[in-house]
């Protein structure tokens, strides 16, 4: 007789990420709302990060300018957020993904302050939780390519000149690792996965040693 064994695989997802799939599935539905009744923007405008306003900075991670635009932050999303979802809960995630949005636009305004909409901020800051909760998925070249790429969008944004708004990138990125470093010191994310020289400076202390084996 034949066995179905749901693989244990790292690289698997523990449940379902229902947060990411409520964070993407909304976005495609403002996306679609905007394209139909607000192609040229005039009442959503509001929702643009121009300045600094409220419901610019909270706003224009739902927007998006063209489709290419929204299917390539989706499937960004969907490759890391369905593993960090898991791990943190829907709604720890969801709030995680605004506030990284938000960090992303006060550092896009401060080092740039063009207007921008896009939700890369937010995705970035999904991808540095990524990297301190689910570290230990990531293969031996991984860290170095998420190294050279942070590099190479830090000194795209620190040129300017770009289309891309690339301090955003770096904005969401560093505060996504910070805010995962957080969950970990609070003990709000188990870290069972992490690094474990991570671990080690997280959690300080002799070792506690291990019981006799009984006969």
């Amino acid at each position: 007789m034949h066995v179905h064994v749901r693989s244990l695989s790292p690289f698997r997802s523990p449940q379902e990420p229902l947060g990411n799939y409520a964070i993407m599935t909304i976005t495609a539905c403002i996306f679609a709302i905007q394209m139909i009744l607000d192609p040229g923007a005039h009442y959503l405008s509001s929702l643009i990060l121009d300045r600094w306003s409220m419901p610019g900075l909270f706003g224009h991670m739902w927007l998006h300018m063209t489709a290419v635009h929204l299917v390539g932050n989706l499937l960004t999303l969907w490759v890391f957020g369905r593993y960090v979802c898991p791990r943190l809960g829907g709604a720890k995630y969801i709030l995680a993904y605004v506030g990284t949005g938000v960090a992303a636009g006060f550092i896009h305004l401060i080092y740039d302050g063009r207007p921008v909409i896009g939700a890369s901020g937010a995705i970035m800051g999904i991808l540095g939780m990524y990297v301190v909760i689910c570290f230990r998925q990531l293969s031996r070249l991984g860290p170095w390519l998420i190294l050279a790429w942070f590099l190479a969008t830090l000194g795209a944004g620190m040129l300017g000149h770009f289309p891309a708004a690339y301090m955003a990138h770096v904005g969401g990125f560093l505060s996504g690792m910070v805010l995962a470093l957080c969950f970990l010191v609070f003990r709000i994310v188990d870290s069972d996965r992490t690094d474990p020289a991570l671990q080690a400076m997280l959690n300080p202390g002799p070792a506690k040693p291990q019981a006799a084996a009984m006969p």
